[in-house]
């Protein structure tokens, strides 16, 4: 199920990285002196919490959910965030600056749909970034129609950054 833009197979701490992680790691350390903090390779941990008006009725933990890439767009002030196959074929996201230069606006578009997810991430330190929202309802409804009523399914997302590290 593609929630919070992560369509991808889960990270395991033994994984070897993919050619793009690799080549990624290799411009990053070529750029260290010309990155923004939020630039780098994440690994993605999540905490779904499913409500049914109101009452919570499951807790999902996702502890290596997905590995991103986050590098500057040369043509805008935004940084795309591209798939551990430095790709975004299923989505468009990116994080854009705000006057607090430990926030950013999240956004994410599900491409072939009119899906659209947007949150304030906050840089805790360098090496870590927190964000949450609601799922919205059409990337809940297929999984859970059996339910009735007002149903809410609220993710908690971590990531950890794994290179370079600051």
């Amino acid at each position: 199920m593609l929630i919070g833009c992560a369509n991808q197979a889960p990270v395991s701490s033994g994984q070897i990285p993919s050619a793009a992680e690799i080549q990624y790691q290799k411009f990053f350390k070529r750029n260290k002196n010309n990155t923004h903090d939020i630039e780098g390779i994440w690994y993605e941990y999540a905490v779904g919490s499913l409500y049914n008006d109101r009452l919570l009725l499951q807790r999902m933990r996702e502890p290596n959910r997905a590995t991103w890439i986050i590098i500057k767009d040369k043509e805008s002030n935004r940084f795309s965030v591209l798939n551990a196959n430095g790709k975004n074929n299923y989505f468009n996201a990116y994080f854009t600056p705000t006057k607090n230069k430990n926030i950013y606006s999240f956004n994410c578009d599900i491409n072939g749909t009119s899906t659209k997810l947007s949150s304030e991430a906050r840089m805790t330190n360098k090496n870590h970034l927190e964000m949450e929202f609601n799922a919205p309802k059409s990337m809940i409804v297929d999984r859970y129609e059996e339910l009735e009523g007002d149903i809410v399914l609220h993710w908690k997302i971590e990531w950890i950054k794994s290179f370079p590290k600051n």
